[in-house]
């Protein structure tokens, strides 16, 4: 359990680079070349833990969520009819917003705390 905590500790980074090399991918074998910029800025976050990028990143994150937000319901608007389909745009694109909500609040709070209580938060949060 104890190996486990860290990768929980970074769970949010982790996560953010499996989604910014997933929505950059351009078949059959080309990734995007500003997905290739975040997911490195990400590692950098990873491996020497930058308050700012940290709180820079989580900001940037839970803005383009707030975007995907608004597209979600502007595509719902324009079903006429309230079926499979639109089940499938709800169900789905809630629980994509959802998760990265969750996950950009998890680094403004993560970063945050270490911003105010220093480098003696990163220690007990690291374990």
């Amino acid at each position: 359990m104890e190996k486990f905590r860290p990768f929980l500790y970074r769970l949010p980074e982790y996560y953010f680079i499996i989604l910014v090399l997933a929505a950059g991918y351009q078949p059959p074998f080309s990734i995007h070349p500003v997905s290739v910029l975040i997911a490195l800025l990400l590692l950098i976050q990873i491996r020497w833990k930058p308050i700012a990028l940290g709180i820079v990143l989580g900001s940037l994150f839970f803005l383009v969520n707030i975007f995907f937000f608004g597209a979600i319901l502007s595509e719902f608007k324009e079903f006429s009819t309230f079926d499979g389909s639109a089940v499938q745009l709800l169900g789905g694109g809630s629980l994509f917003i959802a998760l990265n909500f969750l996950f950009s609040i998890w680094m403004l709070k993560k970063y945050g705390k270490e911003l105010v209580y220093g480098s003696q938060s990163r220690k007990t949060a690291e374990f």
